[in-house]
């Protein structure tokens, strides 16, 4: 197997910050109807009878105890789910995205029985835009997920279970006419690159495509602002962290800000990308001193904000010598465990609250790094390791 390595990650796909309500999320996890073994693409249909299914919600799997024992005969196949999604009256004139956090192992997305897109690999975060096929009234959304072996398809080969399902979160993102991009591979469409970093300075590349879907020319302007937190989420499993958490959230105070105004013709784009430099930096140092910064970046239109996206980054360097690991410039070892993302009984379709208890246990026997096997796991672990300061050793599932 290639492992690639990811340490100390920075940015967090998916992971949103909500600076405001000019974009909404909606969970869609409840009230699903499930089956299996339909090979036709039937069940895409409005008019298809899924009476007779089985109610479940997501996080699911149907290989929640057949792959158990460690073999390879547990139930490989074609899952369908079928849901019922009112239209609102706050849809209109919006652009509506479907996400799926993770679909094991390949997905296809029908909306009133048309296809929307499809997708390939069973451990990324993926979105359909389902703007055309949204109507009045009800609207049927239909997922026809497959976890057969595909030759197309990473992995080929071992030792781990491929269990199929929709187990991540899936949402409705409804957003502005003009927003940060969406469909850059599952993405928050707002990426933060740390160059030059050291004690006494950092750079900080802010870069964002801007999308105009609607029918006119729009005068916009992007501001990017790197602050401080003014909150930090902690999570029970981790009562005594290594650190002072009110030192990680010193009150929001703006630290740089950049802004652009650009015209964008309709059905067009504009790439943000600035440059912000940090003097003396807070640096991102290992579990005793996790800290992060915030980078809002807001669309605003005369004085209204249209869109807006936070994520988190943290300033670091590091080297690898004959002597070892360096953080900052000095020497840290690393220890850790490896993780999957499966639990007994369960499969993949884990919570947060199981994610929590296991990040809780690797934290409290002294670990400081985690190597997450052998796959991308669910964002919501990336981000609980650069909170709490754990290094990641991530992979693809190249086997």
């Amino acid at each position: 197997m290639r492992k690639f390595i990811l340490l100390f990650s920075i940015f967090i796909c998916c992971q949103f910050v909500f600076a405001n309500e000019t974009r909404w999320r909606i969970n869609l996890n409840t009230n699903w109807k499930f089956q299996t073994k339909i090979l036709t693409d039937a069940p895409a249909s409005v008019d298809y009878a899924d009476e007779t299914w089985t109610t479940i919600n997501i996080p699911h799997t149907w290989n929640n105890t057949d792959a158990q024992d460690g073999g390879n005969n547990y139930l490989r196949t074609i899952g369908w789910y079928r849901k019922s999604l009112p239209w609102n009256d706050s849809f209109q004139g919006k652009k509506l995205y479907i996400e799926f956090l993770g679909a094991c192992l390949q997905a296809e997305c029908f909306v009133n029985g048309k296809s929307v897109g499809n997708h390939k690999g069973g451990y990324t975060a993926f979105r359909f835009d389902i703007t055309a096929q949204m109507q009045q009234g009800n609207n049927i959304i239909a997922v026809k997920v497959d976890n057969r072996l595909s030759e197309e398809i990473m992995p080929l080969g071992g030792d781990f279970s491929v269990l199929g399902g929709l187990y991540r979160d899936v949402s409705l993102i409804v957003v502005d006419p003009v927003h940060i991009d969406l469909m850059d591979c599952g993405s928050s469409g707002l990426y933060l690159t740390p160059t030059n970093v050291s004690e006494a300075s950092a750079d900080l590349e802010i870069r964002a495509k801007i999308l105009n879907n609607s029918s006119e020319t729009k005068t916009i302007t992007i501001n990017g602002i790197l602050r401080n937190p003014d909150n930090f989420t902690t999570i029970e499993d981790v009562p005594n962290p290594a650190f002072d958490v009110n030192a990680m959230c010193p009150g929001g105070k703006e630290i740089k800000k950049v802004n652009k105004t650009v015209t964008i013709e309709p059905g067009s784009s504009y790439q943000f990308k600035e440059k912000v430099t940090v003097e003396n930096p807070h640096l991102w140092n290992g579990k005793k001193d996790p800290y992060r910064y915030l980078v809002d970046l807001e669309i605003t239109e005369g004085e209204n904000i249209i869109d807006a996206v936070s994520e988190y980054v943290g300033f670091r360097y590091y080297s690898v010598t004959k002597d070892g690991f360096f953080l900052n410039g000095n020497l840290y070892p690393l220890r850790g465990v490896g993780k999957h993302q499966d639990r007994y009984n369960m499969g993949y379709a884990v919570t947060s609250k199981e994610q929590n208890e296991d990040f809780g246990m690797i934290y409290d026997m002294g670990a400081n790094a985690i190597r997450l096997a052998h796959y991308p796991h669910d964002p919501y672990i990336y981000d609980l390791c650069d909170r709490y300061g754990l290094a990641v050793w991530t992979e693809i599932p190249l086997v």
